[in-house]
């Protein structure tokens, strides 16, 4: 691809597979992490003096264990908040698995920059505080979890989100275990992500979360991630799923009655 270098390169660990039995969506932020890092590098940039304030991420095809895949890199915006976009492929097949279009501060690019010919970010409400918000994290930034600048990693924001979503599944009945019964998943594929800070080791976090939109098989949540003793917004995330029948590999519909418990936590109801 003109104007893309291919800046990481790996496989799909067991250890990064998921109970969706897919690579785990934080896993792919840790790459993209790294892959930014040596586009930066190579742009003749500090790679440490760069933050993330958004990343758009579409998840097209899965990645299963010991999937081979390979992370393609190039400027689609310029600037002082430049927007760097990297492509993810399956290394075997070559089929696009991921894209996430990362807009950063603290480091300026400038040079010839790509068109971007993937996904656009599409404008979705956010709910404010009629919603049903459910506590859905209680936790503490661990030094192991520190990136080269010494603030959380983007991988460790994904894996708390992540586990956000198994509290706001559970309030309306699809727990850890109807989901273990019913050999079903959630199969995300699309990340609004927004950094409003930035996390550091020893910061306590609180997440709270809510259902935005649902379908039949689809969902929407919205978490929010706040600074446990400040009260400052960290992190914001709009993350758009499909139950996954696990057997099948296919979006399923939802249980009609876990689908009007949802409707009912829906802003509004």
């Amino acid at each position: 691809m003109t104007g893309y270098s291919e800046t990481f390169r790996n496989d799909v660990a067991t250890w990064e597979v998921d109970a969706t039995e897919h690579f785990t969506v934080a896993y792919y932020y840790e790459k993209f992490e790294a892959a930014a890092w040596r586009f930066l590098h190579d742009a003749g940039v500090d790679p440490g003096a760069a933050r993330t304030v958004e990343a758009l991420t579409h998840y097209k095809a899965e990645l299963r264990n010991r999937d081979i895949y390979k992370v393609e890199t190039a400027l689609i915006a310029g600037g002082e908040r430049p927007t760097i976009a990297h492509k993810l492929f399956n290394a075997e097949t070559g089929a696009l698995c991921t894209t996430m279009q990362q807009t950063l501060a603290g480091v300026s690019l400038s040079g010839p920059t790509v068109a971007w010919d993937g996904d656009e970010r599409e404008d979705r409400p956010i709910p404010g505080e009629e919603a049903a918000w459910v506590p859905s994290l209680r936790d503490v930034a661990r030094p192991g979890e520190a990136d080269w600048a010494g603030y959380l990693s983007l991988p460790g924001y994904i894996h708390r989100f992540s586990t956000a979503n198994s509290f706001i599944m559970s309030a309306f009945g699809m727990t850890p275990e109807y989901m273990t019964e019913n050999r079903i998943g959630l199969s995300t594929f699309e990340f609004q992500l927004v950094f409003h800070g930035q996390a550091k080791p020893g910061d306590m976090i609180d997440m709270d979360s809510c259902i935005a939109q649902m379908g039949g098989s689809s969902v929407r949540f919205c978490h929010r991630m706040r600074h446990a003793v400040t009260g400052a917004e960290i992190a914001s995330l709009s993350q758009f799923g499909v139950q996954l029948d696990l057997d099948a590999r296919r979006p399923s519909r939802i249980a009609d009655d876990l689908r009007q418990r949802a409707q009912a936590l829906l802003p509004g109801n």
